[in-house]
């Protein structure tokens, strides 16, 4: 599984969702890739094509020291399943348009473990979307 490179690609656009009390704009549609790093074979590298995600992991996230590797690891696990599960049930299919394949086996470390959590608790902030894997701190409410 390691020599796999994982390509995901989020787009979202929402027109109406039941968690949500923002509106998504059609010239916003953030997006999410991963692939492992060319210069080394055991890292992966996270990016999310949204201009303000760079921002609010600069400025509103908790910084990376607060978390374990496998803490991250955990919480992501339940946040993609959550994810998968609003993706293949059809919940605002205009948001959740790809499934995310994670695998809990691979090692992909703590930078990328931490820029998954922070697309998650990115679009609770930006969309308003409710996840429950997500700490209260990081929680909009």
């Amino acid at each position: 599984m390691k020599n796999l490179i994982i390509m995901i690609i989020l787009s979202a656009f929402i027109w109406s969702c039941s968690a949500s009390t923002k509106k998504l704009p059609e010239n916003q549609k953030p997006s999410i890739a991963t692939q492992k790093k060319t210069d080394s074979a055991d890292e992966w590298e996270i990016t999310v094509f949204d201009a303000e995600y760079e921002n609010f992991v600069a400025t509103r996230a908790q910084p990376k020291s607060m978390f374990t590797e496998s803490s991250l690891k955990s919480r992501n696990i339940i946040l993609v399943n959550e994810w998968n599960s609003r993706f293949y049930s059809g919940v605002n299919p205009n948001f959740y348009e790809v499934a995310i394949d994670y695998d809990q086996k691979e090692n992909y470390g703590l930078d990328f473990e931490y820029r998954l959590y922070q697309f998650f608790a990115y679009c609770n902030w930006k969309y308003g979307i409710r996840f429950t894997g997500l700490r209260g701190i990081d929680k909009v409410k």
